[in-house]
């Protein structure tokens, strides 16, 4: 059990890497091509964090946003 547990643990940080990356590229492209890009993924971030913390937001909506980032900085780390 502990073995599939951590197999399927590692398959996860797996997508979670490659998402990652694909994510920093989309934005390097958008930033080096402008708005010619047909994806505008700063736009898109920008409405999810203002999702978090921008107007109407909640405390619980930051409590939210740090556990994501703390969980994904910790996924880095290993």
């Amino acid at each position: 059990m502990k073995n599939t547990l951590d197999t399927i643990k590692e398959y996860a940080a797996g997508i979670t890497g490659v998402l990652l990356s694909i994510i920093g590229l989309l934005v390097i492209s958008q930033v080096v091509f402008g708005s010619s890009a047909s994806i505008d993924v700063i736009g898109n971030l920008q409405d999810i964090v203002n999702g978090f913390v921008g107007k109407g937001a909640s405390l619980a909506g930051v409590i939210t946003l740090l556990l994501l980032v703390g969980l994904l900085g910790q996924s880095k780390g290993k």
